[in-house]
């Protein structure tokens, strides 16, 4: 994990360099900053979750701009060696997150800010990815996408098609209002291929039995959906909306 003084002279950096010729994503950056300039180092240590987003966006922003940097055969060969959700990642979803305005950006900053982030889900997904890796497939978890797209994380199966997956182990009351939030929030960052999935945290392989559902889903559905699951002892419920 990076220092907070390193975050902090990082960000500036990159806002510099973008500046000239990407003015959103500098805009966007300086919007970062901003939001931990007066907290102090000490304080901002103990943030893990701010840190840890702070340092995976430096990550991004570096790679991004090196990609924008080389000719059209050079970055031709960087993404064919990429994966399809990075690939996704980059070549999509991380432009248009610095592009578009954000609705859910102050809500998460003030959450992450306040301790009040919730990530209890997230030794499953970790293992979730572990198995469809494990299967042939792809993943990646950005931060952003987890907060601001309804995305815990893109997928991909055998045939390189790329899945937003969402999921939740809410109590069944609650479940209408999240998937609601969870379709409106994809349409609006133009994400065309969704999966929300809602399982019981008690069952039995859970990781394993979702990994192998997202993985065959990601090759199966069509290019434009968004699909509803349950997942439980009594097997798999789908539909589409």
């Amino acid at each position: 994990m990076q220092s907070p003084d390193n975050i902090k002279l990082e960000l500036v950096k990159l806002i510099n360099q973008a500046q000239p010729v990407y003015p959103n994503l500098a805009s966007r950056l300086d919007e970062m900053r901003r939001w931990i300039a007066k907290t102090k180092s000490g304080l901002l240590m103990r943030k893990k979750y701010v840190i840890r987003l702070l340092g995976e966006l430096i990550e991004d922003t570096t790679f991004w701009l090196t990609i924008q940097s080389l000719s059209d055969e050079e970055r031709d060969v960087v993404f064919a060696r990429l994966t399809p959700a990075e690939k996704y990642w980059y070549q999509y979803l991380f432009p248009t997150w610095f592009t578009e305005k954000d609705p859910k950006l102050n809500t998460w900053k003030k959450n992450l800010m306040a301790d009040s982030f919730e990530a209890s889900d997230a030794s499953k997904i970790s293992e979730i990815c572990k198995h469809i890796k494990s299967l042939g497939g792809a993943t990646l978890k950005p931060y952003i996408a987890d907060l601001s797209m309804a995305t815990d994380l893109i997928a991909s199966g055998g045939k390189e098609l790329v899945l937003c997956v969402q999921l939740t182990s809410i109590r069944a009351s609650l479940t209408a209002s999240k998937e609601n939030d969870w379709l409106s929030t994809l349409r609006y960052w133009g994400i065309l291929r969704g999966l929300f999935i809602s399982f019981n945290p008690m069952l039995v392989e859970a990781e394993m039995k979702i990994g192998e559902y997202v993985f065959r889903s990601s090759d199966d559905f069509s290019d434009k959906c968004y699909y509803i699951a349950s997942i439980d002892e009594q097997g798999n419920y789908v539909r589409q909306l």
